[in-house]
């Protein structure tokens, strides 16, 4: 092996070292204690919280989200329309660097084991301190992901806490349960497996990723796949939603 590449693994290998840790021992506990402080100023303003979980990374705040921000609107307003006040809490997964996705690759891999366990427990505190609030997970795509691994894990006042997982990749295993609501497009190949039409998303990405570029089209990567099917909008999905929602809360 040359000299060149020594060095390359060297510095791979030592750049996935800093980003587990920096991620296990920095980033969960941190992260955690912000949306511990969201939740709780939340909870003093209404009598349902929204958790915002976008897809992706899960780094892309709610006003940018326009993939699953309208979603989230509508969900509030519906809520709104029965007498209630909602407030929208939203939770970062990872930070928007190098570091902190590759930090987070072993979490998305293994379904979210620590993360989703630490959000857990929060909410269980949140809801053991105010038991007339209601909690609402709402995620997209890999956000959906995290979303069915936390309610998983939340057995204290479980008759308060709701799901609503929109397009969760196929790879999740999930859990199902009357206080869950997972929606998926029947064309969505991300979220029903179909792996040969993935791996064509996925080598054709970065050679339209690199030409929107050049021509000044600033697109992310996820972007440059354009997963068939895997766009939600509201007027798809209202009518489940809805009765769900009606059900539930």
């Amino acid at each position: 092996m040359r000299k060149r590449d020594k060095i390359l693994i060297f510095c791979l290998t030592g750049l996935l070292i800093i980003s587990f840790i920096w991620f296990y021992f920095f980033f969960l506990e941190e992260n955690i204690t912000s949306f511990e402080e969201k939740l709780i100023t939340a909870g003093q303003e209404s009598e349902v919280v929204l958790i915002f979980n976008s897809g992706g990374w899960g780094t892309t705040p709610f006003e940018s989200a326009m993939d699953f921000n309208p979603i989230i609107n509508e969900i509030k307003e519906l809520i709104e329309n029965q007498g209630l006040r909602v407030s929208i809490v939203e939770y970062y997964r990872t930070r928007e660097n190098i570091i902190g996705k590759i930090g987070s690759i072993r979490e998305i891999i293994r379904g979210f084991p620590s993360s989703s366990k630490s959000f857990a427990m929060v909410v269980e505190d949140f809801l053991e301190d105010n038991p007339d609030k209601m909690v609402i997970i709402a995620g997209l795509s890999n956000g959906a992901s995290f979303a069915n691994s936390a309610i998983e894990k939340i057995s204290n006042n479980e008759e308060n806490v709701i799901s609503i997982e929109v397009g969760t990749p196929f790879w999740k295993s999930k859990t199902e349960g009357e206080n869950i609501l997972e929606i998926k497009n029947q064309d969505d190949i991300l979220a029903n497996g179909q792996i040969g039409s993935l791996i064509f998303s996925l080598f054709r990405a970065p050679f339209v990723w690199t030409y929107e570029n050049i021509r000044g089209n600033h697109i992310s990567f996820s972007e440059a796949m354009n997963i068939s099917g895997h766009n939600y909008y509201w007027e798809e999905i209202k009518e489940e939603v809805g009765v769900f929602i009606e059900e539930r809360i």
